[in-house]
């Protein structure tokens, strides 16, 4: 196995470069395709949907279950995860944040490259942090699960950014809080 993986190596030795696009080595980095990731101290569980553009994996879409133990659990962003994000910045300006996909208040680690996206740091600092804050108030004020959702919204398969983010929460009563994000 050891002298195969040396003769891909050696033959398509791209191929091994690629998969260290991600800056981070001491946690995992997205893969293509469905990445289950636990947080909260257990209490969030969501999974994330990766695909291919431009030789890098980019989230298209989220979708997990909130609960309140899980709110306040959650984990700043690292340097490392801060350049992650910089490096999936294409719109020219290296001005964005390292923006959480599940917020640290309500359990979202931001040392994982898995939970992080480009975000415009207006947006995330702005009205994206509102919207969450009306999550976490809902959970904390009811004591009920959330299931959350994100879908991201990129001009092409050449793009690393979203332009925009669609992110949903629904309660266990029923009620449901839905935004339409811009990432520009």
């Amino acid at each position: 196995m050891f002298i195969k993986g040396l003769l891909l190596g050696l033959l398509f030795p791209y191929h091994f470069v690629q998969s260290s696009s991600c800056v981070c080595t001491t946690v995992d980095c997205p893969v293509e395709g469905k990445n289950t990731v636990i947080m909260g101290d257990g209490n969030a569980n969501i999974t994330y949907m990766y695909t291919m553009h431009n030789d890098y994996e980019v989230v298209i879409s989220a979708a997990g279950t909130v609960k309140p133990g899980s709110l306040d659990h959650g984990s700043e962003t690292t340097s490392c995860t801060q350049k992650y994000s910089r490096i999936l910045e294409d719109d020219g300006y290296e001005n964005c944040d390292a923006g959480h996909i599940l917020a640290n208040r309500l359990g979202g680690y931001g040392n994982i490259p898995t939970n992080i996206f480009p975000q415009n740091a207006n947006s995330n600092r702005g009205v994206y942090a509102q919207f969450e804050g009306m999550i976490y108030n809902y959970i904390i004020e009811n004591m009920i699960n959330a299931a959350v959702k994100w879908e991201f919204y990129y001009k092409s398969n050449k793009y690393t950014m979203p332009y925009s983010v669609n992110y949903t929460a629904t309660f266990d009563d029923g009620y449901t809080l839905t935004s339409l994000f811009a990432n520009e």
